[in-house]
């Protein structure tokens, strides 16, 4: 990435979220990469994919947070939602408690 092989980059991310789907740093960094490159349908894809494993909570909000950048609050109270169908907990409804009272003017 640092000398500007972002094809290269790509395919030494996917192998390394592929190979390692529970190492939470690989994802967030092919996401950020994408993120940064301004490709951000890729990293919604890459978000998704890294949904489906059902990670941590810092996966999560990480995902509604890129939703909020890119203006799509939409878009983030369905990832939020599809966070509290994965983790059913009294944190996490506080959470989307507190999502919706912010947003509830949106």
């Amino acid at each position: 990435m640092k000398n500007k092989f972002v094809n290269h980059a790509r395919n030494v991310w996917g192998r390394a979220v592929y190979y390692l789907p529970r190492e939470d740093q690989f994802w967030f960094k092919y996401a950020y990469m994408e993120e940064i490159l301004g490709e951000f349908d890729k990293a919604r894809q890459i978000f998704k994919k890294w949904m489906d494993w059902v990670p941590g909570e810092k996966a999560w909000m990480a995902y509604i947070k890129f939703e909020e950048r890119m203006g799509e609050p939409q878009n983030a109270k369905t990832v939020l939602y599809k966070y509290m169908e994965a983790n059913p907990t009294l944190p996490t409804y506080l959470k989307v408690a507190k999502f919706e009272f912010k947003n509830r003017n949106k």
